[in-house]
């Protein structure tokens, strides 16, 4: 029965991988389209400066690394992660977007703060830092330098 069951899902699996691309993704226009969504993430690492590691909260604590554009300062797509460990290897991409209009590309500002609160205000004693990036990039490096007053 296993193998009978394993067999239908490759037959669906193999047989929807084969469907032919959507008339909205075809041709020059379509295409563009495509690459828009292909490059649509951002990849890196988040360190903390060495003189703030012993201000990490102790017990539970968030890392939150949010994507902005530059001409915009309203999030794109925001992560939270509960009790990272650092150096903490991130991805955003698409799926982490607040709202599905807006997309991760261009020149970008990623932040990462890390605090007791998931919210999003930033609070004494918050850690933070950003970086520029661009959407596409997969060796973004940003390091978390201050500490909120």
């Amino acid at each position: 029965m296993r193998f009978l069951s394993f067999l239908l899902a490759l037959f669906v699996l193999t047989g929807l991988s084969c469907q032919e691309l959507p008339k909205e993704y075809r041709g020059e226009e379509g295409r563009k389209k495509l690459e828009r969504y292909k490059k649509q993430f951002v990849k890196g690492v988040v360190l903390i400066k060495e003189d703030l590691k012993d201000k990490i909260p102790e017990g539970d604590f968030f890392l939150i690394i949010s994507v902005r554009n530059l001409q915009d300062p309203a999030p794109i797509a925001v992560v939270r992660v509960k009790n990272p460990e650092f150096p903490f290897e991130f991805k955003i991409t698409g799926k982490d977007k607040i709202r599905p209009d807006r997309f991760i590309e261009g020149d970008l500002i990623i932040r990462a703060r890390v605090s007791k609160s998931p919210m999003a205000e930033m609070q004494k004693g918050d850690l933070v830092g950003s970086v520029n990036a661009k959407a596409g990039d997969r060796n973004v490096k940003l390091i978390i330098d201050t500490e909120v007053e």
